[in-house]
């Protein structure tokens, strides 16, 4: 469908969606299970799999670096709160459902199991930041081409009154997304006749809950550093 509807473009992004595949499946899954930290790994794939990602659908443009950044420090940001949240809250990898059948894989593989709770937030926040951010640096370049003499300030505004009407529905995206993954778990926990604050407070709900607040905010900080990157590339000759 990428192909048939987006004809080369589409062709190219279809490139990137594979490779994304290729990169967890093949490099990052095996690398874990060798124990490698999974944290500083996960990050250093989201950066260089977004940045040939956004090379193959644009080129090596302005628009396309701004973007790659942008992407890397809204994944950096989720990141950090979603370490934070967790920490706040308690939560780790060994509330999650699979931590038993993990623990017998660790029993014959040297895997670190602290740090998967926060990559795979990472790893699901990355297309929704990707997706922002390529929308506003995209955005600025046809500012720009329209109307070169803009400098830093006008440019950086623009990006974040794009950024401001985007960032709302993207957070939605992924909030929802991981709602409708939990639906059927948290009818049956509400099924049971539990107040409010103890639904909000099972280690389920809380653990999607901080996936899903820190990836939106990972989305939202986003913004204005796309918005900034693309502005200071774009006001310089």
């Amino acid at each position: 469908m990428l192909v048939i509807f987006g004809g080369k473009q589409g062709l190219k992004a279809f490139l990137g969606l594979a490779y994304t595949v290729i990169v967890i499946v093949f490099v990052l899954l095996p690398l874990v299970l060798k124990g490698f930290s999974s944290i500083p790994l996960t990050i250093a794939i989201v950066f260089i799999t977004s940045a040939i990602c956004f090379l193959l659908i644009g080129g090596v443009q302005k628009k396309t670096i701004a973007a790659a950044i942008g992407s890397l420090a809204g994944v950096l940001i989720a990141a950090v709160l979603a370490e934070a949240a967790a920490k706040i809250g308690g939560v780790t990898t060994f509330q999650m459902d699979e931590a038993e059948a993990l623990l017998l894989v660790k029993s014959t593989n040297p895997i670190k199991l602290r740090g998967l709770f926060i990559s795979g937030i990472l790893i699901a926040a990355m297309g929704a930041v990707m997706d922002i951010a390529m929308s506003i640096s995209s955005a600025i370049s046809e500012i720009h081409e329209a109307n070169a003499k803009l400098g830093f300030t006008d440019l950086f505004k623009a990006g974040m009154n794009i950024g401001r009407d985007a960032m709302g529905t993207m957070a939605n995206t992924l909030v929802l997304a991981y709602v409708g993954g939990a639906l059927n778990m948290m009818v049956l926990i509400y099924s049971y006749g539990v107040s409010f604050n103890q639904l909000m407070n099972t280690d389920f709900v809380a653990i999607e809950m901080i996936r899903a607040i820190a990836g939106s905010i990972g989305i939202i900080g986003t913004v204005p550093c796309v918005a900034a990157v693309a502005g200071y590339l774009y006001s310089k000759k």
